[in-house]
């Protein structure tokens, strides 16, 4: 098991992209702020990402800080509309 599980020919691993989002989410579900909730969104995105492309992983790094600044100020905006 080990890194081979997380690293797939220099990626990481789509599981490992869906396992960090159910951690985000349980931290969200654990001490709610809904910041961690839209982190757990950028990491799904990710993930499906991961699923259908090889991206090396630093390239999926940035693919889940671009996502996550995307989504964390499109929420913000939202919410103060509501």
């Amino acid at each position: 098991m080990g890194l081979n599980a997380v690293m797939v020919s220099g990626s990481l691993s789509s599981l490992t992209w869906f396992g960090l989002a159910l951690a985000l989410f349980a931290i969200e579900a654990l001490r709610p702020g809904r910041f961690a909730l839209w982190l757990g969104f950028a990491a799904i995105l990710v993930g499906i990402v991961a699923s259908v492309a090889r991206w090396p992983w630093s390239v999926e790094v940035l693919a889940f800080v671009v996502f996550a600044a995307v989504l964390i100020p499109a929420w913000r905006r939202y919410e103060r509309k509501a």
